[in-house]
C-alpha cells in the first residue's frame, strides 16, 4: 500500500511540474508579448491578460500544494526549534497537521461553494469568454491536493507522536 502512495505522490508531482513548467512559460510569454504590443507597436490586444492571469492563478495554486507537500509552507518555528522532548515535538507536528486540517476542510467547504456557484450562475471573462470555472479548477485543486497532504501529514504526526518516547 505504501508503493501505491509514493508511485501516486511521484506521478502527481510530475503533473504537477509540468503544470508549473508551463504555465511560467506561458505567463513569461504573454506578459512579454503585452508588454511589447501596448508598448512598442501601441496595439491593445484583447484576452492577453486573461490568459496570463488564468495561468498565473494555476502557477500559484500548484506552487501551494508543492509548498504543502514538501512541508515548506509558511511557519514560525521559534517554538519547534526550543522543544528538546521527542515527545513534546511529536505533539507540536499534531497540533500544526490539527490545525492545518481545520483549516483545510475550511478552504475545502470554500472551494464547494465556488463550483455550486459557478454551476447555477455560470460566467465568463469579458475579453475571451473563457469560462471562470477555468480559474475556480485551480482553487479546487489546490484544495482537494493541499488537503490530501494535509491529511497524510496528521496521519504520520500522529503515528510519531504514539511512538515517540516521553522524556523520563
Amino acid at each position: 500500500m505504501r508503493n501505491l502512495f509514493e508511485f501516486l505522490d511521484r506521478w502527481l508531482m510530475r503533473l504537477m511540474s509540468v503544470v508549473i513548467f508551463f504555465s511560467t512559460a506561458i505567463i513569461v510569454c504573454l506578459i512579454t508579448f503585452l508588454i511589447l504590443s501596448r508598448y512598442v507597436f501601441g496595439w491593445s490586444v484583447v484576452g492577453l491578460l486573461e490568459l496570463s492571469t488564468l495561468s498565473a492563478l494555476w502557477l500559484y495554486m500548484i506552487g501551494a500544494v508543492v509548498a504543502s507537500r514538501n512541508r515548506e509552507h509558511i511557519t514560525v518555528d521559534f517554538t519547534a526549534q526550543s522543544l528538546n522532548s521527542p515527545r513534546l515535538a511529536a505533539a507540536h507536528d499534531l497540533a500544526i497537521s490539527v490545525i492545518l486540517f481545520v483549516l483545510g476542510l475550511f478552504f475545502l467547504s470554500l472551494s464547494w461553494d465556488m463550483i455550486e456557484w459557478a454551476f447555477r450562475r455560470p460566467q465568463v471573462t469579458p475579453g475571451l469568454g473563457i469560462p471562470l470555472f477555468a480559474g475556480q479548477a485551480a482553487l479546487v485543486a489546490a484544495a482537494v491536493l493541499g488537503m490530501a497532504y494535509t491529511v497524510r501529514d496528521l496521519i504520520k504526526a500522529t503515528i510519531a507522536l504514539l511512538n515517540a518516547k516521553s522524556e523520563v
